[in-house]
């Protein structure tokens, strides 16, 4: 869906964010954005239309499964 450059881009925004917020004393909200930027490095290692074809999976979907799994440009690459 989106390039890999933006993906880590995000993540080191997050993780500056979260440290700022470390520094001025709010720990819960650096441990959420640590958090979150977590997720946006786990997208950068797998493809979404991988995982959402997964969600559909889990729902016996299998027609959308298809249809997600069929977007993908380059199956190889995966």
């Amino acid at each position: 869906m989106y390039n890999k450059i933006f993906k880590l881009i995000i993540a080191g925004l997050i993780v500056a964010l979260a440290i700022w917020q470390f520094t001025e004393g709010n720990i819960g909200n650096g441990i959420m954005f640590i958090f979150l930027s977590l997720i946006f490095v786990f997208l950068y290692f797998k493809n979404e239309f991988i995982l959402l074809a997964f969600l559909r999976l889990r729902k016996q979907d299998f027609h959308g499964a298809q249809n997600w799994l069929n977007k993908i440009k380059s199956p190889k690459q995966h």
